[in-house]
């Protein structure tokens, strides 16, 4: 039960990641736009600024429901994505009209007052009024689509009937559950609301010390691959706040923080719920993090750690990727992520106490976060002191750990060149006896096997999808999965729980992904 629960999770985590994606790009977009249209611009520029900001608002985050829906239903129908997108848009929409129309019938539809719809309980969502899910709806029809058409994508009938088979046949039976569905949540969401709303009341009562918690349980969930089910909901749900901007209500952190943005000029200050977005856990922790594990490796070692960091520093601050940084130390010395995780939560306590108000991600986000917001807003001028103290920080409690504990991080206790060249025979070796299930003899080809053999062969591979850094497979028999295989391969970490087994790779895990798949689709 326990390992099905969290394979239930993993594949949640899976899919909701895939549209999250985007909205990295749609914040640097809306971003451009308000430094284009500062007081100071040419006018062509603000006018440009102006068509960027309504198109990346309007037509991406004012539709954050229906772009969770077609992802989450494609990310969880790998190999029927397009008849899964166009299900999900169809029953997306379905719902919204069966909805609208028993709220009408029943006259329960809400009435505009002087801020809208905006706490009546319902909301407008492509042009129709309806119960008001937010993102919800959106992940909650993606998530169903997914289970139906995978549930009845294979189902066969007669030869007459063969028209209805299928994706066909599980778009039939859509129409009766988002009916019912739509029907359902007019009476069941009002009281499911209640409950968000006493969870956001707590987070914002909390203050700082919310975000402490959020920080804290965020770090600890990564290495499960769990942590998206903690950040997505903060960002786009009511449980990361609500506030209602030029006379239009948002909810979730982000989708605050863009609304802010594109309103800079209608608004008098930061709404709080920036707090679990001022994140120097891209930037200034995996500084200090470099550092102390430089200056506790053996003198011998240090070129070959900085080889290591300094790469993994620039992921993480340049991409927003900070596995590559914390890999080195998570599997070695727990001890470091328990003490990471408080300094994390620490950072987002510390610069939501200061009233710092602008959106910390990785570098380029940062600064150009930074030249759009007003100083006064912003008080961005607290970044650079915040920066630096944390990555001291981070620094001295990863030194003082490391020497105190003699921990076994890296360049402490790394092979000699005798162990190297031992180790590297038996790579070779080990190659050499895998039964490699590829049509070709290069190096790469030779790397994938690694991993299909690693899982236990091509027949036990059930599933393979990415995140950002990780491959994420699901086997038939987790006792066929062999480590020893998979350690081969050069990769950052292996995680496994269960049928679910996780390989840390990096920044290329969507080029490995898909040429295990080209492998796989040989036989």
């Amino acid at each position: 039960m326990k390992n099905k629960l969290y394979n239930l999770g993993q594949k949640f985590s899976q899919a909701v990641i895939q549209p999250v994606m985007f909205m990295a790009v749609a914040g640097i977009l809306i971003a451009l736009a308000a430094i284009m249209r500062l007081e100071f611009m040419p006018d062509f520029l603000i006018k440009t600024g102006e068509f960027i900001n309504t198109v990346a608002v309007n037509g991406m985050i004012g539709n954050l429901a229906v772009v969770f829906c077609i992802g989450i239903a494609s990310a969880l129908v790998p190999d029927k994505k397009t008849d899964a997108a166009v299900i999900a848009i169809t029953s997306f929409l379905m719902f919204l009209f069966a909805n609208n129309y028993w709220l009408t019938a029943t006259n329960r539809l809400a009435e505009a007052g002087d801020t809208g719809l905006f706490g009546t309980g319902q909301g407008m969502v492509l042009g129709v009024q309806v119960t008001d899910m937010g993102v919800f709806l959106g992940i909650v029809m993606g998530c169903i689509v997914g289970y139906v058409v995978n549930k009845f994508k294979d189902v066969k009938f007669h030869q007459y009937l063969q028209l209805y088979e299928g994706t066909k046949f599980a778009f039939l039976i859509m129409i009766i559950v988002s009916s019912l569905l739509a029907i359902a949540v007019t009476y069941v969401w009002p009281i499911f609301n209640q409950g968000l709303s006493a969870m956001m009341r707590w987070i914002s009562g909390a203050g700082p010390f919310g975000y402490f918690v959020y920080g804290f349980v965020n770090r600890l969930a990564l290495p499960f691959g769990l942590h998206h089910l903690l950040w997505v909901p903060m960002s786009y749900s009511p449980i990361g706040g609500e506030a209602i901007i030029a006379g239009q209500a948002y909810y979730g952190a982000t989708n605050i923080w863009y609304a802010e943005l594109a309103n800079l000029d209608k608004i008098t200050e930061i709404h709080s719920s920036i707090g679990s977005l001022l994140n120097f856990g891209y930037t200034a922790l995996p500084l200090g993090i470099a550092f102390a594990l430089v200056h506790t490796a053996k003198a011998e070692n240090k070129d070959k750690v900085k080889s290591m960091v300094i790469p993994a520093v620039a992921a993480s601050m340049l991409a927003g990727i900070t596995e590559p940084i914390e890999f080195l130390f998570l599997f070695s010395s727990p001890i470091l992520w328990l003490a990471h995780a408080v300094i994390y939560g620490f950072g987002m306590l510390i610069s939501s106490a200061l009233g710092l108000g602008v959106y910390v991600g990785n570098l380029v986000e940062t600064i150009l976060y930074s030249l759009a917001v007003p100083m006064e807003l912003g008080k961005q001028w607290l970044i650079p002191i915040l920066f630096i103290g944390l990555a001291v920080l981070e620094y001295f409690v990863f030194r003082l750990m490391i020497n105190k504990m003699n921990l076994n991080t890296v360049g402490r206790t790394m092979p000699t060149e005798i162990e190297m060249k031992e180790a590297r025979e038996k790579r070779d070796r080990m190659k050499g006896k895998i039964p490699v299930e590829t049509s070709s003899v290069n190096e790469r080809d030779s790397e994938i096997a690694l991993i299909i053999d690693g899982l236990g062969g091509k027949d036990n591979i059930k599933s393979i999808t990415n995140c950002y850094t990780r491959l994420r497979t699901e086997v038939h028999d987790a006792n066929k999965v062999d480590k020893e295989i998979l350690e081969i391969y050069p990769s950052k970490g292996i995680i496994q729980s269960g049928s679910n087994v996780q390989i840390i790779i990096g920044l290329g895990v969507e080029e490995v992904r898909k040429d295990v798949e080209n492998e796989l689709n040989k036989y």
